[in-house]
């Protein structure tokens, strides 16, 4: 009994020893994760890390009997110095040799982070420069000795991008120098996965669709450069400014410095996405390879941007093929140089639908060239190349698109005032080879040179069946040089009226306006053309005072000269015509016939003279000069001089309506000044003579004549003709007047004197005879006015009413030819 008492005390006691032994550990450990474990437990840790070639500070130290020693609040520095952190981690599992423990020593064997968060630097050297920043990090980080360390399976979210990462390397030896010499790319590295963490933030992708990068690596770290790591990034899909990329996925591999992008692949609504990469993470510096039907200029604008091309959209297939260079630079975009191929289908520039475009270009330092640039509609194509360097802008090309094709590209641009000038039909053939400049900041910075030809087009409504030119244009100055075309007259009333050529041919030596004077200069224009429609392309108010001048046929025509665009008076044209066919020119108003005109044209601003003029009316030839210019009171006054010689007197008399037929031919001059279309304010004077004519038939045998005629079978027996006369007159408000009329016969005189209203075609006229011979003696008894007769006239001009008057006193310039005529001659027998 007292021993079974014994024992049931001594097991009693040792259940109290072990509660209280455990109630002590309780305590123990409660108190050491209240106030954490020891500081030389933490130094210790810190220096068996150290050894590892991890240089840690840990904040706190606590253990856990579940979990074991956990380390919290841990700062991650580069060296042993401690002076610049490179990460930070919040809770830390650290695994210890039990073993080892025993005796007092501390090795750890394990690290274990679960779901906790990681902040790394970007820049090791500088604690303040961005973080990166991971979260949900799991992973478990074994260090078995031997300088080993293995990381399996860690995983964790930076940047809402899901990564994982595996690695088996060697660890630190203190003695193998500074970190920049042991890893020489350490620091390019972390510059490359900033610039590429930076891109991702603007990712926007869907919770279950985040893009996953698995990483593994393995190498020394002692010797950094042995590093080598696989990559592998896949995204379902990720939107970037509404550009969505689908089955992202890239591939890639770093040896030391060297990285590697073996495939890069991705796919949107248009096409896909080939490229591979090779990066030299010490020099910064790599090269490219990609190929691509995606929507291309989408893309680089949503995710690169790349400034957007305006008024410019793409609905058709793209294809891009181009390999390239690149390098990193500090506070800046990459430089990027890239030569390739690309093309695209069914674009719309500035309106205009286009069916393809291909072309190879090169991209250097932010310069733009593209060369075997082709672009084609179904009505033509544009070949040529184009140079984009600092906001300016050189384009060659060679094109026969239509005019209609280039306005929209030039609206509110000067060329595009030059392009508007011409008019296209479906006949229209153009081809055009041009070289162009311009400063995209500067709208009159601008050059244009080249050479264009056009068939069956116009320019300012004057058609052509071809016309070419070489031209040299910019923001100051139209030059045309070397020019000729064939004008189109098919529709000009002229030709239609007369039947006259349908084409004229004509060459120009230089056209050119000054826009800084508003001049257009013409050297050389010569051809067989009208005048009037190849100047109207150029001064309208010009070409309409030469349509007073209606050629039949287009005269072989010289001009040179200078034109005025704006009302000025600055116009000096000098146009010299010549023709052997006739042209219409109203006169008196009537339109008489010119034969075979040929003259000088002056146009000197509102004022047009006409000199030399010659040709050829009512069978003689005219001599003429004219004036045309605005009068005081601003209509069109018509100054000049005419002189002829010799013209038919019926074919006067025909077109302005006198009934007469008494022939000869007419010779005299006229200087005269006129409204235009107004005679009755014509003033002048002038004079003329007629001879060989016959205007009346005396009788010199009185009442025997008649008889005399009949006995001999010849009509004219017995008469005396009027072959000859002469006037000088003066014209005054558009009435004619004479004072000195005079005609006469080998026994008769006769003067007279005379009134004619221009405009209303009226006369009133004055003669009288002074007889002798037989007709002398009947008026014997009418002494003192024997063989004195006097006869007057009135009404229209075609027709006047004549009637024999009383005789009155003559004026006194004609009484001495009247009152002493010439005797009486002796007609000679035929």
């Amino acid at each position: 009994m007292t021993r079974l008492r014994l024992f049931q005390n001594l097991r009693t006691a040792l259940m109290l020893l072990v509660a209280a032994v455990v109630i002590a550990l309780g305590v123990a450990l409660w108190w050491a994760n209240r106030t954490g474990l020891p500081e030389t437990w933490r130094a210790m840790i810190e220096g068996e890390l150290e050894k590892q070639g991890l240089h840690v500070r840990i904040e706190r130290l606590s253990y856990q009997p579940l979990r074991g020693v956990v380390a919290e609040e841990i700062r991650v520095f580069s060296d042993p110095s401690r002076h610049h952190q490179v990460s930070r981690l919040e809770r830390v599992v650290i695994d210890v040799d039990k073993s080892r423990l025993a005796r007092g020593e501390v090795k750890v064997t394990r690290f274990e982070l679960v779901d906790g968060r990681l902040d790394l630097p970007v820049d090791s050297e500088d604690p303040d420069s961005q973080m990166l920043e991971a979260t949900h990090v799991n992973a478990v980080i074994s260090m078995p000795g031997s300088r080993l360390l293995e990381i399996r399976e860690a995983s964790g979210v930076v940047e809402g991008i899901d990564i994982t990462l595996s690695a088996r390397m060697l660890g630190y030896r203190p003695t193998m120098g500074a970190p920049d010499a042991n890893d020489p790319g350490g620091r390019n590295r972390m510059e490359l996965l900033r610039r590429f963490l930076d891109s991702a933030r603007d990712w926007n992708y869907g919770e279950q669709e985040k893009p996953r990068l698995n990483v593994v690596i393995d190498g020394d770290l002692s010797d950094r450069s042995t590093l080598h790591g696989r990559l592998k990034l896949t995204a379902p899909r990720v939107e970037k400014n509404g550009h969505v990329l689908e089955k992202i996925s890239a591939e890639a591999e770093w040896n030391g410095t060297l990285l590697t992008v073996t495939s890069m692949k991705a796919t949107d609504q248009r096409g896909t996405l080939d490229a591979r990469l090779d990066f030299d993470m010490n020099g910064r510096e790599g090269r490219f390879g990609v190929t691509s039907t995606l929507d291309a200029t989408h893309l680089l604008q949503s995710w690169f941007a790349m400034p957007e091309i305006s008024e410019v959209s793409f609905a058709g297939e793209q294809r891009l093929e181009g390999s390239g260079e690149f390098k990193l630079v500090d506070g800046g975009p990459p430089v990027i140089k890239l030569t390739g191929q690309a093309s695209c289908k069914a674009l719309l520039i500035k309106g205009v639908p286009f069916d393809s475009f291909e072309s190879s270009f090169s991209w250097t330092g932010g310069g733009l060239y593209l060369r075997d640039m082709k672009i084609a509609r179904r009505d033509g194509q544009a070949t040529g190349k184009l140079l984009v360097q600092d906001r300016y802008v050189r384009l060659a090309v060679h094109t026969n698109l239509p005019i209609d094709v280039g306005r929209p590209f030039f609206v509110n641009h000067p060329f595009g005032l030059v392009l508007k000038d011409f008019g296209a039909t479906e006949r229209t053939r153009e081809e055009t080879e041009l070289e162009f400049a311009f400063d995209l900041d500067n709208p009159r910075s601008w050059i244009c040179t080249g050479h264009a030809k056009m068939d069956h087009g116009s320019y300012r409504g004057i058609p052509a069946v071809t016309a070419q030119t070489d031209f040299s244009l910019n923001h100051d100055e139209l030059d045309f040089r070397n020019g000729s075309a064939e004008f189109d007259y098919r529709a000009y009333p002229m030709q239609q009226a007369h039947d006259g050529s349908k084409v004229g041919p004509v060459k120009v030596k230089r056209v050119r306006y000054d826009a800084e004077t508003a001049l257009v200069e013409l050297v050389g224009v010569e051809g067989t053309i009208w005048p009037a429609p190849v100047l109207r392309m150029f001064a309208k108010d010009v070409a309409d005072h030469l349509e007073t001048y209606r050629f039949h046929q287009p005269p072989s025509l010289v001009a040179n000269g200078v034109i005025d665009t704006k009302p000025k008076g600055r116009t000096d044209l000098h146009v010299v015509f010549k023709t052997d066919s006739p042209a219409d020119y109203e006169f008196l108003g009537e339109t008489l016939v010119l034969g075979a005109p040929s003259g000088e044209v002056r146009v000197q601003g509102n004022r047009v003279s006409v000199a030399n003029l010659g040709f050829s009316a009512f069978g003689g030839p005219v001599k003429a000069s004219l004036v045309s210019a605005p009068s005081r009171n601003g209509a069109g006054e018509l100054t000049g001089e005419f002189s002829w010689t010799k013209l038919s007197f019926n074919e006067i008399a025909a077109r302005y309506g006198f009934e007469t037929q008494s022939g000869g031919r007419v010779t005299g001059r006229i200087e005269f000044s006129t409204l235009l279309n107004a005679l009755d304010t014509m003033n002048g004077k002038g004079l003329v003579g007629l001879e060989d004519g016959e205007l009346f038939s005396v009788p010199i045998f009185g009442p025997l004549s008649p008889l005399v005629a009949g006995i001999l079978a010849d009509k004219r027996a017995g008469f005396q003709k009027a072959g000859d006369a002469f006037c000088t007159f003066t014209i005054r408000d558009g009435v004619l007047r004479t004072n000195d009329f005079k005609t006469a016969t080998p026994s008769m005189v006769f003067t007279g004197e005379a009134k004619i209203d221009l405009p209303k075609l009226m006369i009133d006229m004055t003669m009288r005879m002074n007889a002798r011979g037989l007709l002398g003696i009947i008026t014997l008894p009418l002494r003192p006015f024997y063989g004195l007769f006097q006869f007057h006239g009135e009404g229209p001009l075609k027709k006047p009413t004549w009637e024999n008057v009383m005789f009155t006193s003559p004026p006194e310039d004609q009484k001495e030819l009247l009152l002493s005529p010439p005797k009486a001659t002796i007609i000679e027998e035929h």
